[in-house]
């Protein structure tokens, strides 16, 4: 797996404008292998942006497993779960797009979800291409 590591960009800021020390989200990357797949901008679960894109390392190592080792077809779905969406990729549950997550981006949870997906297969059709 030539040129395959995983950047993860996380900054976690303060703003203290209200003398309150009031915590503000920063949105977070999701990088890897080079290619940019998407922005954490609301927290989910409980966990900020930063915490949900170091959750995704695990998930790029189970994931690049079935993509490489078992030689699993590189396929991403979108499965509607409530007010959520869970995109698997190859038949890993990957990541899941919340309401926060689309009022965030500007759009709707199916909207936002339909992008991150073609991202995911784009760039990691990229990757493993090289």
């Amino acid at each position: 797996m030539r040129g395959m590591w995983l950047m993860l960009a996380a900054i976690v800021c303060f703003y203290g404008g209200t003398g309150k020390g009031v915590a503000q989200q920063i949105p977070t990357d999701v990088v890897f292998g080079g290619e940019f797949f998407f922005r954490f901008r609301a927290t989910a679960g409980g966990l900020s942006p930063v915490a949900r894109a170091v959750v995704l390392q695990g998930r790029w190592l189970s994931l690049f497993t079935r993509l490489m080792v078992q030689k699993h077809l590189l396929r991403v779905d979108t499965y509607s779960q409530g007010q959520m969406c869970v995109i698997v990729v190859a038949g890993v549950p990957f990541v899941t797009v919340t309401v926060n997550d689309a009022r965030a981006n500007g759009t709707t949870v199916k909207g936002l979800a339909a992008i991150w997906a073609f991202r995911l297969q784009e760039g990691l059709h990229a990757i493993l291409s090289q």
